[in-house]
């Protein structure tokens, strides 16, 4: 038997019969006869051909010695295939055998490479079923309803481009928060469509992320079929599947190399090049890595992987760019705060007498204690440290919409146990909250944990996630203000990705707010550890609570009324700040201090009255912040009595412009509740009342604390019907050129900013009467013969509003009237100018769907010069840098193209 014989018969039939090739139920031929084309030629044998059910040649194997390279035989393998392309019209792919390597080759688009074994008949009948099909992505739209912001667009272009270039190796770094996972659904969407993958494998390193993935593949593309590989269990009929890279490592060599088109490898870094790197090994896939680590920390290995130069991934969108997108919010500058046990540790001959007692109560020679502050909660556990770290973050914390309460944290703890330290401190240091369940421990360790996180991401409590690795990294909660980082990182990647925890946008539907940005409170430098900017720590933004707003107004009043000895509406001003201070919790830690007083202010009205200068100093410095403990009322209300006690002092202080504006504030409030409730339908006439003109003519002390006492409690209620259009906390004023403006046929005008408001409250108070007004505050579509009915009540003889009036008044020419209309009723607002440009942008390229990558990487420098307002007026600017660095643009566009394009930024910056 000759050296080529035996490698056939011990290594090469060893490993066809692996990949299920030499089974009864597979067809191979050995010594397959290739005719000859010319009658003076002889046949020829190639050693193997496997073919399918039919018994047509699904691909050729040349088999060479051991002692040969596999490669060898490349062109005798291609002359076969040739032959049989000839004769029977069918092109085979090609294996190239060893005994010790196999390299595959798909002459329709690839060059020859090397795999982990024979592809099994169903893998080639699916791969020759592609060839067969595909066509060219960029004759198919991307479904922007899945993927349709522009960089992830062109993240999408970027890597179909280069697989039809025949690149099979990807990296997209893109920030947390920026929808990796739908960028990917959106390339495999596109792919599917057009041929180029069926069978997918989505990888990620936790359960969690997962499940994550399986549901938005659902949601975006619910008529593939999809399963998750756990226990051994794999369904051959999904296209996608999903696994845990560990799970993934128990399965793979079930598995044929072919048996997958794609690969998703989630969070790529040096983990799978060290432990995981068999499943890229094995399979023969495209290879997409995906990972939020900005390039500067990505390993040398990750880049290797993916066929990557080093610092140069498939495609990038960082932090910095996404947020100046407004697609992620920034961190403020990060709050810094290290105990003293963590700077000093515990030493020999330093320790308090206290300390040396409670070592020794363990058995402990206090002469041989020597810890570093590094040693926290690994050696040593501090409950004073965790009580310090617990109180740091109640005091710096941002607040919710009410100001009294953290809002969504996540504090990240060393260890398990740790963590349940911090979770005692918040039980012993604040109970009242804790009886609300305001922090909760969150991690592998705890009992039905996922229930406890679906409760954290959808209820208003707990607030406070503590947490142990679970909710490090891929766990996607808009809603997060704060980050606690309780605990040292070494790792690059979890560092970045525990950050990207807090970048989501979110709007509070409560008070409307949108999220401007997120707290960072560091007790370990791991800021300072990985030289990454922290910003200048002038000290986290504070926020007044509201009840402590009120109670300083409350004071206030009291001051001026018993000045002018109105000594009945004094008493009740006085009844009402000792109502809230009997709503303080008095067992709370910062309160228990103060409690003898508290309830001498509570029971004694003399030692309220006369005021003095200290003790009014006393009461606004040191007794007011103490109401951020109350619970007495959520947010609704407390913003409604706010509104109404600034009512009082603007009254008290005969200043009628802020008793005008505050008119309007409350008056719109009031027309959000809903009438047709037991509760508000009693007291109907009241409200109609306070709501009519007659009424705020001689106001009064009393009459304001009417509105306060009435419509204070049933401000819940609009919460209930109306809770997305409720008035913000703060209003941003807008700088606007005052100008006179002519509105009426016969020359009648008014200040611009004087019609706006008269135009607005003529709005508000007609949606009370106006079925279709009343639909589209509810949020719901109007017709046009509604709109049209709307319209001709709004040109009313005295105000003449029309829809182009009110593009001048706002200044806003794009706007037609049913946008006006909404803004008006708060059903949305107007976009800003980032927001325009964006949306401007994302427009034009879903409009311009077969954009290449290049053409699109124009597209996004283009969008950059809009927002930092740069003029470009001709196609020669686009000529000049950086422009010119990308190409040139009447290359890359076509002249309606261009056209377009600076007619669009011509629009953006008028």
């Amino acid at each position: 038997m000759n050296n080529e014989a035996l490698t056939r018969s011990r290594q090469v039939d060893v490993q066809l019969r692996t990949a299920g090739w030499m089974a009864e139920n597979r067809r191979v031929i050995e010594e397959y006869v290739i005719t000859s084309s010319k009658l003076e030629d002889s046949n020829e044998f190639a050693d193997y051909v496997l073919i399918d059910n039919r018994k047509e040649p699904l691909a050729i194997v040349e088999a060479k010695r051991s002692s040969r390279s596999a490669l060898e035989g490349e062109r005798q393998a291609a002359d076969y295939a040739d032959r049989i392309l000839q004769q029977r019209g069918v092109d085979p792919f090609i294996f190239l055998a060893n005994g010790n390597e196999i390299w595959f080759h798909d002459r329709s688009l690839y060059p020859v490479r090397k795999v982990s074994g024979f592809f099994a008949q169903d893998d080639l009948e699916r791969l020759r079923f592609l060839r067969q099909y595909r066509q060219l992505t960029a004759d198919s739209g991307i479904d922007k309803k899945i993927a349709g912001r522009g960089y992830q667009i062109e993240a999408i272009r970027t890597v179909c481009e280069r697989i039809e270039a025949s690149k099979r190796q990807f990296l997209l770094v893109m920030a947390t928060g920026t929808g990796k996972t739908r960028t990917v659904i959106g390339l495999v969407d596109l792919l599917i469509r057009c041929q180029w993958v069926q069978r997918v494998l989505f990888l990620a390193d936790r359960r969690e992320l997962v499940k994550q993935a399986l549901d938005a593949f659902k949601e975006h593309m619910p008529s593939v079929p999809r399963d998750w590989i756990e226990s051994g269990k794999i369904d051959t009929a999904a296209q996608v599947l999903a696994a845990t890279y560990p799970g993934m490592m128990s399965v793979y060599q079930k598995l044929s190399p072919g048996f997958f088109d794609l690969i998703i490898f989630d969070e790529s870094h040096r983990s799978i090049y060290n432990r995981y790197k068999a499943i890229p090994d094995h399979f023969d896939a495209i290879h997409v890595g995906l990972t939020a680590t900005p390039t500067d920390f990505i390993d040398h290995n990750t880049f290797e992987l993916f066929d990557c130069e080093d610092g140069l991934p498939t495609f990038h969108y960082g932090l910095e760019e996404a947020i100046r997108d407004n697609h992620l919010v920034p961190y403020r500058p990060v709050h810094v705060a290290k105990t003293q046990f963590q700077v000093e540790g515990l030493k020999p001959g330093s320790l308090p007498p206290e300390v040396q007692a409670q070592l020794r109560e363990q058995g402990i020679d206090p002469s041989e204690v020597d810890f570093e502050g590094t040693d926290l909660e690994r050696k040593v556990s501090n409950t004073g440290t965790n009580d310090a770290i617990v109180r740091e973050f109640m005091d710096v914390s941002i607040k919710d919409a009410s100001g009294t309460l953290p809002a969504k944290t996540i504090i990240f703890a060393i260890s398990h146990k740790h963590a349940l330290e911090i979770y005692q401190s918040f039980n012993r240091l604040y109970p009242d909250l804790q009886r609300r369940s305001l922090a909760k421990v969150i991690d592998s360790h705890m009992e039905r944990a996922d229930k406890t996180l679906d409760d954290f991401k959808n209820r208003d409590f707990p607030r406070v996630a503590i947490s142990v690795d679970m909710l490090d990294t891929g766990i996607d909660i808009p809603a997060i203000r704060n980050l606690v980082f309780a605990k040292p990182v070494f790792s690059q990647v979890k560092f970045w990705q525990m950050i990207g925890r807090g970048t989501r946008t979110w709007t509070d539907p409560v008070s409307g707010e949108e999220k401007k940005d997120f707290l960072i409170i560091d007790h370990w430098d791991n800021f300072a550890y990985w030289n990454v900017n922290s910003g200048e720590d002038d000290g986290p933004v504070a926020t007044e609570p509201l009840p402590t707003r009120i109670f300083r107004q409350r004071l206030e009043s009291l001051e001026i009324l018993s000045g002018r000895n109105q000594k009945e509406d004094a008493a009740q001003e006085l009844s009402s700040l000792q109502q809230m201070l009997g709503s303080l919790p008095l067992d709370n830690i910062n309160i228990s201090p103060h409690t003898d007083e508290i309830k001498q202010l509570i029971s004694n009205s003399n030692e309220w009255l006369p005021m003095t200068e200290d003790k009014h100093k006393h009461l606004v410095l040191t007794i007011a912040p103490l109401l951020r403990f109350s619970t007495a009322s959520g947010y609704v209300t407390l913003q409604f009595e706010n509104l109404t006690q600034q009512l009082i002092v603007a009254h008290l202080k005969s200043d009628a412009d802020e008793v005008e504006r505050l008119r309007g504030r409350i008056c719109e409030n009031l027309s959000l509740l809903p009438r047709d409730i037991p509760e508000v339908r009693g007291i109907l006439e009241t409200l109609d009342e306070v709501q009519s003109g007659g009424y705020w003519e001689q106001l009064t002390w009393s009459k304001i604390r009417q509105i306060q006492d009435v419509f204070t409690p049933l401000m819940r209620f609009r919460s209930k019907r109306y809770g997305g259009q409720m008035i913000k906390l703060s209003i941003r004023d807008e700088i606007r050129d005052r100008h006179w403006i002519v509105f009426g046929p016969s020359g009648e005008g008014a200040f611009v900013d004087t019609y706006r408001q008269q135009v607005e409250a003529y709005i508000r108070d007609l949606s009370e009467q106006s079925p279709a007004l009343q639909k589209m505050r509810e949020g719901e579509e109007l017709t046009e013969e509604e709109l049209e009915s709307i319209s001709s009540l709004l040109e009313r003889p005295d105000l003449f509003i029309t829809e182009d009036k009110l593009r001048e008044v706002y200044s806003l020419p794009d706007v037609d009237l049913k946008g006006f209309l909404a803004h008006i009723l708060k059903v949305s607002e107007f976009p800003s100018r980032d927001k325009q440009i964006s949306q401007a942008f994302d427009e034009w390229i879903a409009a311009n769907q077969r954009l290449n990558a290049t053409q699109l990487m124009f597209i996004r420098t283009l969008r950059q010069f809009v927002l930092s307002r740069t003029k470009i007026t001709s196609v020669d600017d686009f000529k000049q840098p950086p422009f010119n660095r990308i190409g040139d643009p009447q290359k890359l566009f076509t002249p309606q193209q261009l056209n377009e394009l600076l007619a669009m930024v011509a629009d953006l910056a008028a």
